[in-house]
């Protein structure tokens, strides 16, 4: 382990070069029946966590298991490369998962969804240790997820045991505060410019998606996530309908046309900023942000080209899908 940045790198650029291509990608979605697609597979660094993935008789629950189980891996060996303050960097980068994680258990809570539903849609990739998340997503009520997450939730379990407690239960209330926290603590673990930057510019795109879906109904300061570029007043006025912003990289949101096309332009937007920080950050966390980014984007088109695959969606769609993802 290292608390060097040039060391970790080094090692995470290695990694980098597992990464599916762009032809692998493209060959999966060719395949012409759901075996085939596990063929495909097989012949890339995925094969070692295929498992029972290629059993006869194995679906759909079993490549989500062969994915699950490949994202967790890597990301724990990028985790185990560092130590003392790059390991906290590292570790805040890897929370991002603990925040997503958490914000579908309080959705599915709240919309009654069945446990298996809400373990579904779950990324065994953050902190929080799996035992405790199954634990949580057979949580009755919000009260009871937020008292099983304030043990061995993190940070963010407790900011969710804390909001619970203090009266927050509307599903918007508890995703900007569950947001609110993750920012403050990721803006002050960050030790470099870059990616302090980087992390503004996810605080500026979180802020305008809500303000867009604030648009016509009840307009409140406490929707407001600090960190970003963006001021409260900014916030307030974008929501009320202004179309208006100064930096010019986040005006797309503004004119995309529907909230769906607004998230899409966003994570393209923090795609590319994510590169960027890559390659100016050459000794700080750049470059595990953009490999983790990078792995997240690749497990999820392996999903997405699987269930096509498995439900005989012609290829010209999964792409287009992909386009859209």
């Amino acid at each position: 382990m290292a608390d060097d940045y040039g060391y970790i790198n080094a090692r995470v650029k290695m990694m980098r070069g597992s990464l599916l291509e762009n032809r692998q990608l493209d060959e999966a979605v060719s395949a012409a029946t759901y075996a085939e697609y596990l063929r495909v597979l097989s012949e890339t660094p995925i094969r070692e966590d295929l498992g029972d993935a290629t059993a006869q008789g194995a679906g759909l629950g079993e490549l989500d298991a062969a994915l699950s189980k490949n994202l967790f891996r890597v990301v724990r060996k990028v985790q185990g490369l560092a130590s003392g303050e790059a390991k906290k960097e590292v570790d805040t980068l890897v929370a991002r998962w603990d925040l997503l994680n958490i914000k579908t258990l309080v959705r599915g809570v709240l919309t009654g969804r069945s446990s298996q539903d809400i373990l579904a849609g779950l990324i065994p990739a953050g902190t929080i240790k799996w035992g405790v998340l199954q634990a949580a997503a057979n949580s009755t009520d919000l009260a009871s997820l937020a008292q099983t997450l304030s043990i061995g939730g993190g940070f963010l379990g407790r900011a969710l045991r804390q909001a619970v407690s203090s009266g927050t239960n509307e599903l918007l209330d508890v995703e900007v505060t569950l947001d609110q926290e993750y920012y403050r603590a990721a803006l002050s673990a960050a030790r470099g410019n870059n990616l302090r930057r980087y992390l503004a510019r996810e605080v500026d795109v979180r802020n305008i998606l809500t303000a867009l879906q604030l648009r016509g109904g009840t307009v409140s300061a406490r929707y407001f996530v600090p960190g970003g570029s963006l001021s409260e007043g900014d916030f307030l006025r974008i929501a009320g309908g202004d179309n208006a912003v100064s930096n010019s990289d986040l005006q797309p949101l503004l004119e995309a046309g529907s909230l769906d096309r607004a998230e899409v332009l966003s994570r393209l937007l923090l795609d590319q900023a994510a590169k960027n920080v890559a390659m100016t950050d050459v000794l700080g966390a750049g470059v595990v942000l953009d490999f983790l980014r990078r792995k997240e984007i690749e497990i999820a088109k392996l999903r997405l080209i699987g269930r096509g695959k498995f439900y005989g969606v012609p290829g010209d769609s999964i792409r287009q899908e992909l386009g859209n993802a």
